[in-house]
């Protein structure tokens, strides 16, 4: 995740719990959104009640630990803060897509590469889901859970759809030098042409932080009173006001053995909450594209945030399975045009 520098706080998402991409930044930015701005959107409370109000009815989806797992422990021996770092972690990204007949494709932009593989749907004018997480990590940390957790995920969700016929078709991109500005997002978002199919998107950032002692989960300035619980067993999902359909398939996918899924639709792409902005949605949002942060809200409960201590030992490796089959159950729906 993106830090931002100069008298950085820890600050994690305005929408706190329920966004939890958790980056630092100004305490005046911290104080910017009041706590009752939110409630002041005109339809923010009716879409926050609607999309709270789905119930779960998750599917049959299993998740394979030992292969999420690998993923994670290969990605984490590389520095992704470095060019050589990234180097190595995108070649392991391009062959695991090669290895489930996926045909990538690299998109470079200044200073980086992304990655992207493109499965087709059953109905060529249903257009296409991306799912996406970024690869780099930051000076000094491993990026086990930042964002290695995301990334594997992303991996099994393409494994998933690989062979299995969905109306819409499957996009798979990993994108670079998020933690830089969100760069390698902005310049594929900067593509009338690779924006022209897109019909949803699904940005996986950090999925693998559980804490359950009252009080583990924090919760900064701008959030209303009493939508966000203080122990962090919960995967926060947030999406645009104008666009909070795909929220729905995502409270659906929840369910016995997987995590409770919080809901959060902020309004004026995010600038009513600025600290929502911090992820590779933000420039989907910006082009007017349905998209959702799924997110396990960072800093806002994990100590090991942009640490050296984000290590494999550090995941709760059982809500990491959970929030993974969420994300493949959801996709799934948004696959079919359910949402």
């Amino acid at each position: 995740m993106r830090v931002r520098v100069r008298e950085a706080v820890g600050w994690g998402l305005a929408v706190a719990v329920l966004v939890g991409v958790a980056w630092r930044v100004h305490r005046a930015e911290r104080g910017s959104a009041a706590p009752a701005a939110l409630d002041a959107q005109p339809g923010w409370r009716a879409a926050l009640d609607e999309a709270a109000g789905v119930e779960p009815a998750p599917g049959p989806t299993t998740v394979d630990v030992e292969r999420l797992m690998g993923h994670v422990r290969r990605l984490v021996e590389w520095d992704r803060s470095t060019p050589e770092g990234r180097v190595a972690a995108r070649a392991h990204l391009g062959h695991a897509l090669t290895d489930l007949g996926y045909r990538p494709e690299l998109h470079a932009f200044g200073g980086g590469l992304n990655v992207i593989g493109t499965r087709p749907g059953r109905d060529a004018g249903a257009g296409v889901v991306l799912v996406g997480a970024h690869f780099d990590a930051v000076p000094g940390s491993p990026g086990a859970d930042d964002n290695a957790t995301g990334l594997a995920a992303a991996l099994e969700v393409a494994r998933t759809f690989a062979a299995r016929p969905t109306r819409r078709g499957l996009r798979v991109v990993f994108f670079d030098r998020e933690e830089d500005g969100l760069k390698g997002s902005r310049r594929y978002a900067a593509s009338e042409e690779r924006l022209h199919d897109l019909r949803a998107v699904v940005i996986l950032e950090m999925l693998g932080a559980r804490c359950t002692a009252p009080g583990c989960q924090r919760h900064p300035p701008g959030l209303p009173p009493g939508l966000a619980p203080d122990r962090g067993d919960f995967l926060a999902v947030v999406a645009d006001l104008r666009a909070p359909a795909p929220l729905a398939a995502f409270r659906r996918a929840a369910g016995p053995g997987r995590p409770p899924v919080l809901t959060l639709p902020v309004p004026d792409r995010g600038h009513a909450l600025p600290d929502t902005r911090r992820s590779d949605h933000a420039p989907f949002w910006d082009r007017d594209v349905p998209a959702v942060l799924v997110t396990d809200t960072a800093e806002l409960r994990s100590p090991h945030y942009h640490q050296p201590t984000d290590t494999p030992a550090h995941l709760d490796v059982d809500f990491f399975v959970g929030s993974t089959a969420v994300v493949i159950d959801a996709v799934g729906a948004l696959l079919e045009g359910d949402e």
